[in-house]
């Protein structure tokens, strides 16, 4: 079956006299970049005979008309055939292992007179918990102007957003996908990257025709990451105020540094760094700093509103590339707690005003988290406003060795 470990498309088309390359992409472990490749054909009777392999065998059926590429470093090995043959139709497996049974995935190959050809599978490569952006072609909208973005299972293509407004549960507040450009051209943006995101995905408009679309993408989220784990709510109380940090790759140069409220798939604009702010929001939001030389730069948003709480979006925009960053805002009348209950206890908050931060961690993508309650730690006793440069905590920290009394920052 198709997982995160081992993935690939399911049909291929050749026309007779031509030729056909499959792609299959697996994650990098030390034991996958070593282990044998392997291209086989099904029988009638179910065994998998080798085609090709890394060992150097190839059949004597297909010798001087197939070839397999491994490419270690991207997790990716590719067979090409050539000179194809109508008795080429069939189901082939590409896997790893030792054997013909272990670690695959299968394919049905269809060779015919007339087929169509078919384009390559475009790479896509994210850090765990960090951002990428897909492009997607115009496409043909005669089955309707619906934007949609799926991902291929084993018999269907299974959707995980579309422009309707529909976002899958494990999706939430980390998915976009934008409005067309002059072109037809539209994008996905994705952030919060998880190691199940990695696998093989189509973008379209009109219906779900994922096996024949003009794009199939094959996402790799590679789990060696040198991003920090994210910090992913923000609380804040009403008529409070709150400071959000975006962060943003500072070798890079950016057309555009912005803030939006993310709703059922979509992000509207509420303020960028050139000065447009919101209708909605003036007076009460505004971006502080903006530090080229770290990478950062600071919202803070004030008189803060019940209907404030949701999702919001970092982002920095270079050409059709942007970097994003998701956090839910939660909203409290009274008391402000943490997303972890066993991290805290609530109490009454102090009046809230704009939090301080310090240098963020390179390559952080996200703004902090208010913790108000009792935190221990060993170090320090606080009490009054503790601020460690991602966590707000209201109300006392016991650490057995020093005693404080008003604000901290570290």
């Amino acid at each position: 079956p198709v997982s995160s470990t081992l993935y690939g498309s399911r049909f291929l088309t050749g026309k007779v006299g031509g030729s056909v390359t499959h792609q299959c992409f697996y994650s990098i472990t030390p034991a996958n970049r070593q282990d044998r490749k392997y291209w086989c054909k099904v029988s009638e009777r179910g065994v998998c005979y080798t085609v090709i392999s890394t060992t150097g065998y190839t059949s004597k059926e297909h010798e001087g008309r197939v070839s397999l590429e491994d490419i270690p470093q991207n997790g990716t090995f590719s067979v090409t055939m050539t000179g194809l043959k109508k008795n080429d139709t069939g189901t082939y497996r590409c896997g790893i292992g030792i054997t013909n049974g272990a670690l695959y995935v299968s394919l049905n190959l269809t060779v015919s007179a007339d087929a169509s050809a078919v384009g390559l599978i475009e790479l896509v490569w994210g850090q765990l918990r960090g951002s990428v952006t897909i492009l997607c072609p115009p496409g043909d909208t005669q089955g309707g102007e619906k934007r949609f973005w799926c991902k291929l299972g084993q018999t269907s293509c299974i959707l995980i957003a579309d422009s309707d407004g529909y976002v899958g549960r494990t999706y939430e507040g980390r998915i976009l996908i934008t409005p067309q450009e002059s072109s037809g051209a539209f994008k996905i943006l994705i952030n919060d990257l998880k190691k199940e995101d990695s696998g093989l995905y189509t973008c379209g408009m009109g219906r779900l025709n994922g096996w024949d679309s003009p794009r199939m993408v094959a996402l790799q989220v590679t789990t060696a990451s040198t991003l920090p784990k994210r910090l992913k709510f923000l609380c804040g109380t009403v008529g409070g105020s709150l400071s959000l940090k975006c962060h943003y790759d500072p070798k890079e140069n950016y057309e555009k540094k912005y803030l939006c409220r993310w709703r059922e798939g979509s992000c509207s604009l509420l303020l960028d760094a050139d000065g447009f702010v919101h209708e909605e929001y003036e007076g009460r939001i505004q971006i502080t700093s903006d530090d080229q030389e770290r990478g950062t730069y600071t919202v803070v948003m004030s008189h803060l509103r019940e209907e404030d709480a949701g999702w919001y979006w970092c982002r920095a925009r270079k050409g059709h590339a942007e970097h994003t960053s998701s956090v839910k805002l939660r909203i409290h009348k009274e008391t402000c707690t943490s997303q972890d209950p066993e991290t805290s206890t609530l109490v009454k908050p102090t009046p809230s005003s704009p939090a301080a931060y310090s240098t963020p961690t390179q390559g952080s993508i996200t703004g902090p988290v208010y913790t108000a309650g009792t935190v221990t730690t060993g170090l320090t006793h606080t009490t009054g406003t503790v601020t460690t440069g991602l966590t707000h905590t209201t109300g006392t920290v016991t650490t057995g060795l020093t005693h404080t009394t008003g604000t901290v920052t570290t």
